[in-house]
């Protein structure tokens, strides 16, 4: 019992020792002890635990702790600054500094980012994460007409649907009243499967499954999980209908205003972050909230590839929506790595 114990100890100090040292070790360039100091605030919507607020949290501690004390970061989780508009919207104004979310919110501050809003693109991580890996500059001039500077674009996990009610079918979706957010194109999607979309503000998602307002909602896992959206759900649905994409945006003007050093420091951070999440944290983080929604109590439904390619046939007027919004040359590259990536 005593060397089994003795293992333990050692393996969490082991774990500790890693996890320390990826925090403190990472950025190359290093701030002067006498550069001006900076507090900066950074912000999301996702609960405490959710994958954003996960790597939200690890991004700043490397900020700070790396940072030989030249820049404070104020983290602020699970809506404490208000919604995703009005995060993106304080973000702006320069009352946020920086903002982790998601993009399908953002299309109104960034219409090209619609591209991501595309149904049912992605057959698995792997494929998203090549694709996207290289997509940042394409989008930093269009956040730069927003007065926001992209510091960093990656995809996190597949969105998925809860419902109280079975979906295992196409036919199934018919007549379902499912809660999206405020983007035309998600609006579109869920039309053209035949349920009834209704866009909500997060925070009153949970009241509306309540009161049965909806019967489903969609979101990943870890989400789902966070939020308690279980309580009110019995089904979990592997729809895998959009990637869900994470940006972390920063105030232009305060972007603007930095010397070049803590410019080149922050951008080395976010390069971290970026690796950390997607290839640490989304591993093994939608497994494990997947298990803990089946021990929650919910139904897990696996779509068949069928249903699946079905769901994106069904979806080829949303397809040609974004296209023509914003223009073959945008949409058919990115369709094109896409396909070139499976």
């Amino acid at each position: 019992m005593k060397k089994v114990r003795l293992l333990s100890a050692l393996s969490i100090l082991l774990a500790l020792t890693v996890f320390s040292s990826s925090v403190t070790a990472g950025a190359a360039t290093v701030l002067p002890a006498n550069g001006p100091k900076y507090t900066f605030s950074i912000a999301t919507s996702a609960a405490e635990g959710a994958i954003l607020d996960i790597s939200m949290k690890y991004l700043a501690k490397i900020i700070q702790e790396r940072s030989n004390g030249r820049i404070t970061m104020n983290v602020f989780p699970a809506a404490q600054l208000g919604s995703d508009r009005e995060l993106l919207e304080g973000c702006q104004m320069g009352s946020v500094t920086m903002v982790i979310g998601a993009t399908a919110p953002q299309v109104s501050f960034v219409p090209a980012l619609a591209i991501f809003d595309l149904p049912n693109a992605f057959k698995d991580m792997k494929t998203a994460v090549s694709v996207l890996s290289g997509f940042k500059p394409t989008m930093e001039p269009h956040y730069a007409k927003a007065q926001l500077k992209l510091m960093t674009l990656f995809p996190t996990v597949f969105r998925h649907m809860s419902s109280s009610k079975p979906v295992r079918t196409i036919e199934d979706f018919k007549g379902l009243k499912i809660r999206t957010m405020e983007n035309k194109y998600h609006l579109a999607y869920w039309e053209a499967l035949g349920v009834k979309p209704t866009p909500l503000a997060w925070t009153e998602v949970y009241i509306a499954l309540q009161q049965k307002l909806v019967d489903a909602q969609e979101n990943p896992m870890d989400v789902i999980f966070n939020s308690k959206i279980y309580e009110q759900q019995k089904y979990i649905i592997n729809s895998k209908h959009h990637v869900f994409v994470a940006t972390v945006v920063m105030n232009l003007n305060t972007w603007n205003g930095l010397p070049a050093d803590y410019k080149k420091f922050l951008e080395e951070c976010f390069a971290d972050a970026t690796e950390y999440t997607t290839s640490q944290v989304i591993v093994t983080k939608d497994a494990e909230f997947k298990n803990k929604l089946i021990a929650a109590g919910l139904e897990y439904i696996e779509l068949s590839d069928a249903t699946l390619a079905k769901m994106r046939e069904l979806a080829q007027p949303v397809y040609d929506r974004i296209r023509a919004d914003l223009g073959a040359a945008i949409v058919d590259p990115f369709l094109a790595e896409i396909a070139k990536a499976k």
